[in-house]
């Protein structure tokens, strides 16, 4: 090769570690699952159309570069921007180079400089470069699967700590899971039990098997009474593995959804992944309102007690009434308590109870007054904005429950001068669920806001479809930010502004 084509080749694998950059954000807010990287790079360019252009360019002049060596950089510089909208810069949360982080990075290093070496000795020139540029996607993920078995290998020392720590805890141990209000549960447990306890709970979305195993880790649980433990699932296996160490006392299950359909396929999936909660418990508390979880619940009646916990049927052990901010809350078809609190808590309430029941707790001493809880972070929050309108915030995830309680807020938040909208990128991991999902968010939408700011790419197509037959004013950005500042230009102190979920900015 002569010195224009080493350059070339130089090129070629700085466009690599450039690219990997962008490669390394996706692992990491995807939990470097195997297949994350590919699975949105294709999401990019189907759902951004200029990418198909880009693409076509691209192969003409990689054709191009193989017969005039000029022609190579600008097959660099359009990989090093494609898929086109897929930034290097990170919005909602910067990368953090971690030591697994760095690992991968090294492997994907590995693989480019193989493919190299063998193209130069192959006498292939930068064709090596040239490959491992426009494959780098592939070429991250293939080193996501080959460091995935090793990275858990490696985590067992974590988990061999946290299992230690847990063997000299004596309290009771609460797991939860669901597909939906897992954290909500757990943080208004939380609130009811520090009354009278000191507890333990993984904080914010800790809920994987590194995160669970830190939390408890960093925490000293020798001052604690009572432990919270929340528990999320990608697949099958993943709880089970989790509960084999962390062995609850008391499970309970918030139900079962299509949120994760996408990774699991069927409601068969998510119910048995789910339900490997229970396995270790001798008391599984549950959403008597589910019915495909009553169903699976029945098989365990024989080895565990079962306690249902219902917001539509006062014929539950556990039944949670709301009305005009109040919830009042029955055992055994009896009024124990009242409790201050948002209305999107209702179920939540009802599992607490019936934890606190399992715990042969003094219910009503506990809650001998009536008990004002705080609403959670992100979720449903109501906070006022610069120009006196009023906000909520239930940006942290959004569920097909969740968000016709948000609407149902949305509209008890409003005056008769008030004017609505609502900001959102639509709900996300509903599989082949999520476009018909979307279209009937945005149809309950379209009968209660004046406008909507649809955000991002991702169900762009769904929302808008929802919307279609409305008199909605219809907008559209790239993400929030830019919602926010066009939001500020007209609102007033009569809006009320719903901001519904907000996605990664990996996301289209």
């Amino acid at each position: 090769m002569n010195l224009l084509h080493w350059f070339i080749f130089a090129l070629y694998i700085a466009g690599c570690m450039v690219n990997g950059l962008r490669w390394s954000r996706i692992a990491q807010r995807e939990h470097y699952i195997p297949g994350s990287v590919l699975k949105f790079y294709i999401r990019w360019i189907k759902l951004n159309k200029i990418n198909y252009l880009i693409l076509i360019i691209i192969f003409i002049f990689i054709f191009l570069s193989l017969i005039y060596e000029l022609a190579s950089f600008v097959v660099i510089f359009l990989l090093v921007i494609f898929p086109y909208g897929l930034t290097y810069a990170s919005r909602t949360s910067a990368v953090k180079i971690t030591s697994r982080l760095k690992r991968c990075f090294f492997v994907y290093i590995l693989f480019i400089t193989l493919i190299s070496a063998l193209s130069l000795v192959n006498n292939l020139g930068y064709f090596g470069g040239l490959v491992s540029l426009l494959f780098s996607f592939y070429i991250f993920d293939r080193s996501l699967k080959l460091m995935f078995n090793i990275e858990k290998r490696l985590s067992n020392v974590y988990i061999e700590s946290a299992t230690e720590e847990l063997s000299k805890f004596k309290g009771p141990i609460i797991a939860i899971t669901g597909s939906y209000s897992k954290t909500t549960t757990k943080e208004v447990l939380v609130q009811i039990l520090n009354n009278q306890s000191n507890i333990f709970s993984t904080p914010s979305s800790f809920n994987n098997r590194l995160g669970i195993a830190r939390a408890i880790n960093d925490h000293d649980m020798s001052k604690s009474e009572i432990a919270v433990i929340e528990m999320g699932t990608y697949g099958k296996g993943e709880i089970k593995e989790i509960c084999s160490w962390v062995r609850p006392h008391i499970s309970v299950i918030t139900g079962i959804g299509p949120v994760h359909l996408e990774r699991m396929k069927t409601y068969e999936n998510i119910l048995d992944a789910k339900s490997e909660i229970v396995d270790y418990a001798g008391a599984v508390v549950i959403n008597g309102d589910d019915k495909i979880l009553i169903e699976r619940a029945r098989t365990w009646l024989n080895t565990k007690q079962i306690v249902d916990c219902s917001i539509e049927s006062d014929q539950a052990l556990v039944y949670v009434n709301f009305e005009l901010g109040m919830h009042t809350v029955y055992l055994k078809g009896k009024e124990i308590c009242k409790i201050h609190a948002p209305e999107v808590q209702q179920l939540s309430i009802a599992l607490s109870i019936g934890v606190l029941y399992v715990l042969d707790q003094d219910i009503n001493t506990l809650l001998e007054e009536p008990l004002k809880l705080d609403s959670v972070k992100h979720r449903q929050s109501i906070t006022e904005g610069k120009k006196g309108q009023k906000i909520i915030d239930n940006t942290f995830n959004s569920n097909p429950y969740s968000v016709l309680s948000s609407l149902k807020l949305l509209e008890e938040l409003a005056s008769r001068e008030s004017r609505l909208w609502l900001v959102t990128p639509g709900m996300v991991e509903l599989g082949s669920e999520q476009f018909t999902l979307n279209v009937a968010f945005a149809n309950e939408a379209a009968n209660i806001v004046e406008g909507v700011i649809i955000v991002g790419l991702t169900n762009k197509k769904a929302l808008r479809l929802g919307f279609v037959d409305s008199d909605v004013d219809i907008r559209y950005v790239n993400n929030r930010n830019e919602a926010v500042k066009i939001l500020d230009s007209f609102v007033n102190e009569s809006c009320v502004v719903l901001f519904e979920n907000d996605l990664p900015d990996h996301y289209p």
